[in-house]
C-alpha cells in the first residue's frame, strides 16, 4: 500500500464547523494532502452535521447533543440504570450498520475517528467498536483504525464514577482492544492512555506506544503575507481586509451598543474571546479585564468604550454558563454604573463560512480575529483547562496579541517556544500587571507590532501544519508495514 493511495475515512459529530475538533480535521486533511501527497478526493467524511463538502455523509446517530447522548451523560454516574443498557446497545448497533455501509461504499483503508475517547461521542465509539471487533473476530485486518484523542472521560472529574452499565461499554472509549494507532494532542494524555490500556491487560503495550502513537499539537497556518513587514512600523500590522467584513460590527450589534453609550467604533477598544462559551474558558475573567481597562482608560483621561466580543457558540456541555456570564456582567455594571463596557455574543451572526440567508449576513468564524486585528483589538484566553490551544494559535496567526491564563498544557508544551503573551496563573484574579500589559498592547502601536511579529515568527517556526504530516507519517506506515 502506497501512502498517497490511501482512502481515508474521518468520523466525528461535526465536520467543517467552528468547534476545535472540526478545525483540526480540516488542518489534518490539508496537511496530509499537501505534504503526504494524498489526493483530496481520497478523503471521506461521516458525521451528524457537515458544512457542504465533497464526500460527506451525515446521520443523526453521531450527533453528540442527541437525546441519547444527553441521557448517557446525565446517567453516567447514576446508580439508576434502568433502560440504559438497551438504549446504548440498540443505538450502537445502528451506528455500526451506518459505519459498515460507509466503509464498504467508499473502499476505506484507514478510519480516523476523532474524540471517541469522550463520553459525548459514546454511541459513535461503541458502534465503531462493534464494527471493528466483528471484523477482527473474522480475521479481517482492514480497514485500519486510528483514534484522535482530543479529550476523554479520564480528564473530566464529572466522569470519574461510571456505573456498571457504562463500565460494560467503556472499553470502546476509544477502543483499546482493537485500535491500531492513537494521535494525542498533548504529552499528558500518553500516560492516561497507558493507564487505560493496562486496565484491559493490553499486550505489547510499550511497543504499541513507541510505534503506533504520537503527539500532534494544534497547529495554525498564517494565511497572509507578513514576513516582509517592518516590526518597527508605527502603522498597525494586521492582515488585509475585504469589504464583506466591513459590516461585522454593525451586524453583531456592537455599533448600536457603543453608540448608546455615546461612543463611536473609533472610540472603542475590543477584547476578542475566540472560543466556545463553556465554563473552562473562564470568560468571566475577560469581563473582569474589560472593567479594569475601562477604569485605566478613564484614569489616563482617554475615555473609551471597552467591548468584549465572544465569537464561539454556546449550549455545549449542558450548562447555564451563558446566563451566568450575563449575570456577572450585570453585577459589575451595577457596581460601576458609569462604566463603558459592552458584552457581545456574536454566535447568531457567525458560521463556519460566509453566507447570506434571507437577507441576514453571516461571517466566517475563522476570519473574526483578522477583523479584530484590523481594529487594533486584543485577544483574551483565560482557560484553566485546554487540550492544547487551537483558538489561541488562530488569534496569533491573524496578528491578534493575546493575554492569557497559564493553563497546565501551555506551561508544559507552548511557553518554551517564546510567545509574548502577558499572563496570570491559574486561580489568580486579573492583576494590575496584566491590565497594564493589555493597555499597552491597545495603545502603543509600535510596541504592539513588535509583539505581533515575534508571535508570528514563533508560530511559523514551531506550529506549521507540516508538523501534522511529519507526526502522522511514521505511525501510518507502521500500521501497514510492521506487525507489533
Amino acid at each position: 500500500m502506497k501512502l498517497n493511495e490511501l482512502r481515508i475515512g474521518i468520523i466525528h459529530s461535526l465536520i467543517g464547523k467552528n468547534d476545535g475538533v472540526s478545525i483540526v480535521i480540516d488542518q489534518t486533511v490539508e496537511a496530509m494532502s499537501q505534504h503526504l501527497g494524498i489526493n483530496i478526493g481520497n478523503f471521506f467524511f461521516l458525521a451528524a452535521h457537515s458544512s457542504p463538502r465533497f464526500n460527506a455523509q451525515t446521520n443523526d446517530v453521531f450527533w453528540h447533543k442527541s437525546d441519547v447522548h444527553k441521557n448517557i451523560i446525565r446517567n453516567f454516574n447514576s446508580p439508576d440504570t434502568e433502560g440504559l443498557d438497551e438504549m446504548i446497545h440498540e443505538n450502537a448497533l445502528y451506528a455500526k450498520k451506518v459505519i459498515k455501509e460507509w466503509v464498504d461504499e467508499n473502499d476505506i483503508d484507514l478510519i480516523i475517528a476523532h474524540n471517541t475517547s469522550h463520553p459525548y461521542n459514546f454511541i459513535t465509539a461503541v458502534g465503531l467498536g462493534y464494527y471493528i471487533e466483528e471484523l477482527r473476530a473474522e480475521g479481517i485486518i482492514w480497514p485500519k483504525l486510528m483514534v484522535w484523542w482530543h479529550d476523554s472521560y479520564f480528564e473530566r472529574d464529572i466522569f470519574a464514577n461510571p456505573n456498571e452499565v457504562i463500565k460494560k461499554y467503556i472499553k470502546y472509549l476509544p477502543g483499546v482492544t482493537y485500535v491500531n494507532s492513537i494521535a494525542f494532542i498533548n504529552k499528558q494524555q500518553i500516560e492516561l492512555g497507558k493507564r487505560l490500556f493496562n486496565q484491559y491487560n493490553s499486550s505489547k503495550l510499550e511497543k504499541f506506544f513507541k510505534l503506533r502513537t504520537t503527539v500532534v499539537p494544534n497547529t495554525s497556518e498564517i494565511p497572509w503575507d507578513w514576513e516582509d513587514l517592518n516590526p518597527d512600523s508605527e502603522k498597525l500590522i494586521c492582515p488585509p481586509q475585504d469589504n464583506y467584513n466591513d459590516s461585522f460590527f454593525k451586524d453583531i450589534g456592537l455599533e448600536k451598543q457603543v453608540e448608546s453609550k455615546g461612543f463611536t467604533l473609533d472610540d472603542t477598544v475590543i477584547l476578542l474571546q475566540h472560543t466556545r462559551v463553556v465554563p473552562r474558558k473562564k470568560i468571566e475573567l475577560a469581563i473582569d479585564l474589560a472593567f479594569e481597562l475601562d477604569k485605566k482608560f478613564k484614569k489616563n483621561n482617554k475615555e473609551k468604550c471597552v467591548a468584549i466580543i465572544v465569537s464561539g457558540h454556546s449550549g455545549d456541555e449542558q450548562n447555564e454558563y451563558l446566563n451566568n456570564l450575563y449575570v456577572h456582567y450585570s453585577d459589575l455594571c451595577k457596581k460601576d454604573p458609569a462604566s463603558n463596557v459592552v458584552l457581545i455574543f456574536g454566535e447568531h451572526n457567525i458560521l463556519s463560512h460566509r453566507d447570506i440567508i434571507v437577507d441576514k449576513k453571516f461571517y466566517n468564524f475563522a476570519e473574526i480575529p483578522s477583523i479584530v486585528a484590523a481594529h487594533g483589538g486584543i485577544g483574551t484566553y483565560f482557560s484553566d483547562v485546554e487540550g492544547f490551544g487551537n483558538n489561541l494559535l488562530e488569534m496569533i496567526s491573524f496578528a491578534v496579541p493575546a493575554v492569557i491564563n497559564k493553563y497546565d498544557i501551555y506551561k508544559e508544551e507552548i511557553e518554551q517556544f517564546g510567545f509574548d503573551l502577558p499572563s496570570i496563573e491559574t486561580g489568580e484574579p486579573i492583576s494590575k500587571e496584566l491590565v497594564d500589559a493589555a493597555y499597552k498592547l491597545l495603545t502603543d502601536i509600535p510596541y504592539r507590532n513588535k509583539v505581533v511579529v515575534n508571535n508570528l515568527k514563533v508560530l511559523k517556526q514551531n506550529f506549521d501544519h507540516k508538523i501534522i504530516a511529519d507526526k502522522l507519517e511514521p505511525i501510518i506506515k507502521s500500521m501497514y508495514m510492521r506487525e507489533l
